[in-house]
Parts: C-alpha cells; structure tokens; sequence
C-alpha cells in the first residue's frame, strides 16, 4: 500500500525506519527479561518483525532520498528474506517450547533445568533454531541480517548497522538463556521421568532444523530468483506493478 499506492515519502520512511527499531529494541528487552518460555518467544516475534519493517522502511527512505536503487532493493531483499527467515526458525522454537511444555507441564524457565539428556531431539533442534534467530553464520537468520547491515552501511546509515547488530546481541543473549536454564544445569527432581515427545511433533522439529541449515548454505539462491528479487521489484518498480494488477 505505501509503496505502490500511496506511494513512499521521506517522512512515511523515517516513520517505517522508527516503529521498526522500537519493535526490535522494545521486544528484545521484554523477551530479555521474561521466564515464561512461550512469552519470551512472543516478546521476541516483536523484536524479529522489527527487522522486516526496518528494512523495507530503511528501502523506502532510500528511495525517497534519491538514492542509490540498489542498496535500496538490497534493504527490502534483507526484509524480506528475514521474514522468510522468522516464519522458519520461530515455527520451530515454538514446536520446542510445546514439546517442552508436553513433557514437563510447565512453561516456566526457572521450573526446568538439565533436560539435554532427557530431550536430545528438542535441545538440538531448539539449538539450531536459537543459533539461526541469533544470526549466527551459517544458519538462515545470519544471511538476512548481514545483508540488512550490509545495505546500512552503504547508504551510510551507519547507526541502523550497529543497532541492527546490537538487538543481534540481545537476541544471543535471550536464547542463551534458555540454553542454560532449560536444558544445563541440574534435572529437578519432579522432571527425573521426562521423555522425548515421540510423535509427529519431533518430524516436524527435525524438518525445520534441516530447514534452517539449508536454508543457510544451499536455498539462498534459489530463494531470491523464485521469491525475494519478484517481491523487490514489485515494490521498487511501481509502473510495473500497476501494470501487474490492471493486467489481472
């Protein structure tokens, strides 16, 4: 709507660019501090789809500005690609977090502890997906933000860049957390009789791993030719999308 409709402004782009570092700042800090695990996921939702409306804001204002088209596409692609990205990795955190809540019967972090050995699949899986939403190379999540950071910086917008990389930080830090007080440290007493969850559920967590590390080293390509570059020009090039739609 904003690009093709009404069509982008410096103004609409600096608002783009706000309420998505608020939503990436606000959430990470709520997801920091909750125990809660699907909470902390949520809050953490906030943070990510913060991303996605940074970088087709940060595109827009480019646009506006008379820049350069290309970093301006680059910063919609990263967008894009992360939301991609998001709908991957956080389906698959929150299959954790129910195998988690199946077998223990509680959600609270501080209620848990030393499940590695209990929930192998799910303390794996819940690693890749941890470690992707992190942005730690290889994995999906790394790719989306370094092209986001990587369009900052050529715009030079070089205070988007290290925000970008400050929430990534944050990120780590909310999901190390779950590492340590979910599946290190010593098993409670009551959760000695835990099992792995062995049904469709753990398919589903495995397929998505796979995902996230493909994803990451094989799917890049092939995502952007068939997916993200249509989606880019769809929004860069408004001629060509009103065509598109008078044409259907």
């Amino acid at each position: 709507m904003v690009f093709n409709v009404f069509g982008i402004s410096i103004p609409i782009g600096w608002l783009l660019v706000a309420l998505g570092i608020l939503s990436m700042v606000a959430g990470a800090f709520l997801a920091i501090g909750q125990w809660d695990l699907k909470r902390l996921m949520a809050y953490s939702s906030i943070s990510q789809v913060g991303y996605v409306m940074l970088g087709i804001g940060l595109g827009g204002l480019i646009i506006a500005r008379g820049g350069n088209i290309a970093w301006a596409s680059l910063a919609i692609l990263g967008g894009l690609f992360h939301l991609l990205n998001h709908a991957v990795y956080k389906s698959l955190l929150f299959l954790t977090s129910g195998s988690l809540q199946m077998a223990t019967g509680t959600r609270q972090i501080k209620e848990m502890g030393g499940l590695a050995e209990k929930m192998p699949v799910t303390r794996a899986t819940c690693t890749v997906a941890s470690a992707s939403i992190a942005g730690i190379p290889p994995f999906s999540g790394f790719w989306s933000k370094l092209i986001l950071v990587i369009a900052a910086i050529q715009a030079h917008f070089y205070w988007v860049a290290a925000i970008i990389v400050f929430v990534s930080l944050c990120t780590l830090i909310m999901y190390l957390k779950v590492q340590r007080y979910v599946f290190l440290g010593q098993l409670p007493e009551n959760l000695r009789q835990v099992e792995e969850n062995k049904n469709s559920m753990l398919v589903a967590m495995v397929f998505l791993a796979c995902l996230c590390v493909l994803m990451g080293l094989l799917l890049v390509p092939a995502l952007r030719a068939s997916i993200l570059d249509p989606a880019v020009k769809a929004l860069t090039d408004g001629t060509l999308y009103a065509a598109n739609v008078i044409g259907m």
